[in-house]
């Protein structure tokens, strides 16, 4: 039996190979990046008592405080973007936005379209009735911004 051994240019091929595959995992389109740069575009639907939109443009609530407090843990500003819940969900499935918060439903026809956050841990301001499951909509194909959140939703659940 005959050893063979790799052409250079196989071997060549494999070294490119293996180069492309560091810094996983990554964005398809760089949000990290763009966050730290120009600041993140969040989406905001209205959706009381989670989310507020108020007619100046001002947003608050508990998951507006959520993200304010990722943005502020990588030094990030935020870029409220109030609207209707589909028109975000569409600039999100575009990448235009780092994510969308608010207006959400377990039923909602977004959920094979772009990417969703894990369970926020958030607490009934009225401490009464089951706490439905809320999460934060994020953009398909960026995998490091989605796992960034995630871990950071990951520590505040565990304070």
């Amino acid at each position: 039996m005959r050893k063979t051994t790799p052409s250079p240019a196989w071997l060549c091929a494999a070294m490119l190979l293996l180069q492309g595959c560091g810094g996983y995992p990554r964005d398809a389109d760089r949000m990290s990046e763009h966050a730290a740069a120009y600041g993140m575009r969040v989406g905001a639907s209205a959706d009381p008592p989670w989310v507020h939109v108020d007619a100046d443009g001002r947003v608050s609530g508990p998951e507006a405080e959520l993200v304010q407090r990722y943005a502020a843990a990588r030094g990030y500003r935020v870029h409220w973007i109030p609207g209707g819940h589909d028109t975000l969900m569409r600039q999100l499935e575009d990448a235009q936005l780092h994510a969308v918060i608010g207006g959400h439903h377990a039923d909602t026809p977004w959920k094979p379209k772009v990417g969703w956050s894990q369970p926020l841990r958030l607490r009934a301001q009225d401490g009464d009735g089951p706490m439905p499951e809320r999460r934060i909509a994020l953009p398909p194909g960026q995998s490091a911004w989605h796992l960034a959140l995630d871990r950071h939703l990951a520590q505040e659940a565990a304070r």
